[in-house]
């Protein structure tokens, strides 16, 4: 599978290799040009090469010149190994092959030792017969490209029962220790039950199906079985299914919207029209995780390969609560999430493990510096409610609830509280220069240096309008009182006044009477929205049931 030598200050020869033709004769191409016709000199006709081309430094071009067969052979061979071959007999051969030669191996090298080099020989001689077939296609760079995207795809499929793992330092450690917890009944099995060649077959035989069909079929029937995970758990010291679970939800955004999808589409339509079903609402968590340093103290900053200052339920990374900021929702529903809670507040019993007095609030928005932590060692272990010397480490729980509502609703609801509590409509207030009934009184004192007068304005039951002339105005018991003219006519009042004289009489008492009311609807609404959280507790514990 050698390539000829190129040489870097030739692009013609770069642009030949990957066409698989070459411009031989430039006076003949020159000779078309200026004709204005293709000139045919009886060889294969010009391709267009690839685009990436001539943007491609002639470096790269060279590289991927000589990678290019290797590339080949590697991609089939990945193939084989991922079952994901055109021939589907060239997987179910090489299983077939490996077992025999590995339980017939030294029959193999006592009677066909001889044969062994020949085979391999022939072996490598059909391999490069396909390499030079695949080559004779007049491969592009587009082709060669798509060559390495594939055999990277192909390597990360071969490689993804050990990737998708996500095995950390501790997870290592408490495999290495199982394992060697165990080498007793290894040696046992070794001895009496199989040889060491039939558990290498077996070994062999697992690892090339691992990605057959009938092997993926085969290990989803086996996982629902409770006692086959618990096997896998005893026999490695590793949690398969939580790993499975915190990578179906990687993120609190992503576990909020997988949990409420459902529901939502349940209540979207019933919320919307009768408004019986009481809102759907989620409680988000977050847990703040520290680690006491000697010297310094309990601080967030944690080893680089433990688990974050700020994590959620199930230890994957998140946001502070300064930075959190609820899920959007990509729909045309218009509904949106709201928070319920005004703060996030710390969960003083941290989830049921810190008992607490029943006369004490079980959260806090405010909590002190060591309040509602469980405090673990250095690995995060033995948990414990109160602090120590052999204590490292520690978290609490923050708690805020959020509900999902509509556009319409939200704002329907906000505009009723401004404006209306409990049917007690407010109209809006009349500024004083549209009051025109109010009767000015005051006391008259005399005095050598200036006449003071002090005047007050009150709301009276029958005020009378006061007229624009001075003759109009007399004094009687110290009091100034301007009477309108006889000669004067009154004009009826319309129905905006009477509706201002019927607002002004007793204004102090109606507000009074206002506010009383609107606390009561919001202690009200306060016991309907904290009844309906738990009717909709109740109907979550019963469909987890």
């Amino acid at each position: 599978m050698s390539t000829p030598p190129i040489l870097i200050n030739e692009p013609d020869e770069v642009t030949a290799k990957f066409t698989g033709f070459s411009r031989k004769n430039p006076e003949e191409d020159k000779k078309s040009t200026e004709d204005g016709s293709p000139h045919v000199s009886g060889g294969p006709p010009q391709v267009q090469t690839s685009p990436l081309l001539s943007s491609t430094p002639l470096t790269v071009s060279k590289a991927l010149i000589r990678a290019y067969p290797y590339l080949i052979f590697a991609n089939k061979g990945l193939s084989v190994l991922t079952w994901t071959d055109d021939n589907v007999f060239l997987p179910i051969a090489l299983v077939l092959i490996s077992v025999l030669t590995i339980l017939y191996f030294e029959s193999l090298v006592t009677y066909l030792g001889h044969m062994l080099p020949v085979s391999a020989l022939s072996l490598f001689s059909m391999s490069c017969a396909y390499v030079e077939t695949q080559q004779e296609q007049h491969a592009t760079l587009d082709d060669v490209v798509h060559c390495l995207s594939t055999l990277g795809n192909k390597c990360e499929r071969f490689l993804a029962p050990i990737t998708s793992l996500n095995l950390t330092a501790y997870d290592l450690k408490r495999l290495l220790f199982t394992t060697v917890f165990l080498s007793p009944l290894y040696v046992l099995t070794s001895f009496f039950l199989l040889s060491p060649k039939a558990i290498i077959c077996c070994a062999t035989f697992f690892v090339l199906t691992y990605h057959s069909p009938w092997s993926r079929v085969t290990r989803r029937i086996l996982w629902r079985s409770q006692t086959f995970r618990l096997l896998c758990f005893y026999l490695t010291g590793l949690d398969f299914e939580q790993q499975q679970h915190n990578a179906g939800k990687s993120t609190l955004f992503n576990y909020a919207v997988t949990r409420t999808n459902k529901k939502l589409r349940e209540v979207t339509q019933k919320a919307t029209g009768s408004g019986k079903n009481g809102p759907v609402r989620f409680t988000y968590v977050l847990y703040e995780n520290q680690r006491r340093w000697l010297g310094i103290g309990w601080t967030p900053n944690l080893l680089s390969y433990e688990r974050t200052p700020w994590t959620d339920e199930f230890l994957n990374e998140a946001e502070s609560p300064d930075n959190f900021e609820l899920p959007q929702l990509n729909d045309d529903s218009g509904m949106y999430w709201r928070w319920v809670d005004k703060t996030w507040r710390v969960d003083l019993t941290n989830d049921g493990a810190i008992q607490l007095p029943s006369t004490k609030s079980k959260t806090t928005a405010d909590p002190k510096p060591d309040e509602g932590y469980i405090y673990y060692d250095n690995t995060w272990k033995s948990p414990a409610t109160e602090d120590s010397f052999s204590k490292y480490t520690r978290r609490r729980r923050w708690v805020r609830t959020a509900e999902l509502v509509t556009g319409g609703n939200a704002a329907g609801l906000q505009s009723a509280v401004d404006t209306t509590t409990d049917g007690l409509s407010i109209r809006k207030p009349s500024p004083i220069g549209d009051v025109q009934n109010v009767t000015a009184t005051g006391d008259i004192s005399t005095s050598a240096a200036a006449t003071k007068k002090r005047k007050s304005l009150r709301f009276d039951t029958n005020p009378t309008v006061l007229g624009k002339d001075e003759e109009n105005t007399e004094v009687k018991e110290g009091k100034v009182e301007k009477s309108q003219p006889e000669e004067e006519e009154i004009k009826p009042r319309d129905e905006s006044e009477d509706d201002l004289t019927l607002l002004n009489e007793g204004k102090d008492r109606k507000i009074e009477e206002v506010k009383r009311r609107r606390e009561h609807g919001k202690r009200e609404q306060k016991r309907r929205d904290e009844e309906r959280g738990k009717e909709a507790t109740k109907e979550e514990s019963k469909k987890d049931e």
